[in-house]
């Protein structure tokens, strides 16, 4: 791992709190808001040129879909730290996610 990127890991806090959560993929499917990859091991909300994506995965056990991780990206793909995203976009996005989450 480079330097730059244990250094935007590390300061990538605010989403943390969302792993291990349960997810409504089939939530986020049927809403516009959402990308929902064809594999269903990502899902994505954008805002302007920011998006807040979460790779998700389903426990067997459970019988559930819960977040992996997450993080925000700029729409050249490039990972981004909390303090680069805009607070309105950020409330907006996180907001979003919000509503897949439970």
């Amino acid at each position: 791992m480079a330097m730059n990127e244990y250094y935007v890991n590390a300061r990538s806090t605010c989403l943390r709190r969302y792993v291990g959560l349960r997810i409504n993929i089939f939530r986020g499917m049927h809403d516009k808001r959402f990308y929902l990859d064809d594999d269903r091991t990502v899902i994505a909300a954008r805002c302007d040129e920011y998006a807040l994506t979460a790779s998700i995965a389903y426990d067997q056990v459970f019988a559930y879909y819960y977040v992996r991780d997450c993080g925000w990206y700029r729409s050249d793909l490039s990972k981004l730290s909390d303090e680069e995203i805009p607070d309105s976009v950020q409330l907006d996005l996180l907001r979003q996610f919000a509503s897949l989450l439970g």
